[in-house]
């Protein structure tokens, strides 16, 4: 049983949800990503192998305008699986990809805002201590660049 926290940068403002869904190795456009949202089948062919995988997402913080042009959040995701790119394929197919975001976000139409990398960053993890049974949990304070776009999200003002 482990604890998974990560905050992420978005386009626009998603709602807060569970996304549950099952990953293949290529949806069909050479990016991993899920059964549900590729093209053709939603289901696995064959002997096409999934995983399940599941998100939670909590808006943290909206920012419909402001200096970045277009609409944006800062979301909280909490992991019940641990997929390769989970956060990243789950939000991109919700039509919110991470900012900096390359590979997963194909059929995105809005402009994109700009970023130096993902912003994503492991803000909490954590597990039950084995033989102790004691539970053991690390946080991790924003990286100074997700903090800067993040000031920069919220306006000089502080608000966007």
């Amino acid at each position: 049983d482990v604890h998974r926290r990560y905050l992420a940068l978005v386009h626009g403002i998603p709602k807060d949800q569970t996304i549950v869904s099952h990953f293949v190795e290529d949806r069909g456009d050479g990016l991993r990503g899920s059964v549900e949202r590729r093209r053709g089948r939603s289901h696995p062919v064959g002997s096409e192998k999934t995983q399940r995988a599941v998100t939670h997402i909590e808006v943290v913080e909206r920012f419909p305008s402001g200096p970045a042009g277009q609409p944006c959040a800062l979301v909280a995701c909490r992991l019940e699986t641990g997929r390769t790119h989970q956060i990243r394929i789950h939000l991109s197919e919700a039509g919110h990809p991470v900012l900096g975001e390359r590979v997963y976000v194909r059929g995105y139409a809005a402009p994109l805002v700009p970023a130096p990398r993902v912003m994503l960053h492991a803000a909490e993890l954590g597990f039950r201590h084995p033989a102790t049974d004691k539970e053991m949990r690390w946080t991790s304070e924003l990286p100074r660049d997700m903090a800067e776009m993040l000031a920069f999200l919220r306006g000089p003002d502080g608000r966007s």
